[in-house]
């Protein structure tokens, strides 16, 4: 969807258009829910987190700023409620249970080492510190600019290049521990 089309359909959905706001959760609802699984690992709770930030988007839609991309300040409200939630007790209780409940499409032979390097990845993203793990979801997972990722995280440039530094390190480290280089 186009800068334009997008900021007219905020505009409707400002003045309580319901059907514009429901094209804009359409646009926008693939990547809120890829972000938020990224985090959470969980089905439930990635589609309980996008339908939260989607609320508090319809809720604060006035206060939208026209500078930033639609795309960044939703995945700024999504980050956010996913840092809430690892920081939460409920993480604490379910975690052993979202490692089993990871649901992915089946995949043939030859994409196996596919698979189990992204599962690979995806564990070692949950061990880095909250703001690396944003940042590193946004930059290399959601492939977001840098930009993008600056506005989203309310960082600086200089605060996101270091905890993505120090992101693909850990990453790096476990690959290498793993598969034994």
């Amino acid at each position: 969807m186009d800068q334009e089309s997008e900021l007219d359909l905020i505009k409707n959905a400002r003045s309580g258009n319901q059907q514009a706001f429901r094209r804009l959760v359409e646009a926008h609802q693939g990547l809120a829910y890829s972000i938020a699984f990224r985090f959470t690992k969980n089905e439930n709770e990635s589609g309980d987190i996008v339908q939260e930030a989607f609320v508090k988007v319809w809720n604060n839609l006035s206060r939208y700023d026209s500078t930033f991309r639609l795309k960044t300040w939703i995945s700024r409200i999504v980050t956010n409620l996913c840092l809430d939630y690892l920081k939460s007790a409920r993480k604490k209780k379910t975690i052993s249970e979202n490692r089993v409940m990871v649901t992915e499409p089946s995949f043939e032979d030859d994409q196996l080492e596919g698979k189990e390097l992204k599962s690979i990845v995806m564990q070692l993203a949950g061990q880095l510190t909250d703001k690396q793990q944003a940042v590193f979801i946004l930059r290399d997972l959601e492939m977001m600019t840098p930009e993008e990722t600056c506005q989203a995280l309310e960082m600086t440039p200089g605060n996101m290049k270091s905890n993505l530094y120090y992101a693909r390190l850990k990453i790096k480290e476990g690959l290498q521990k793993f598969y034994k280089y």
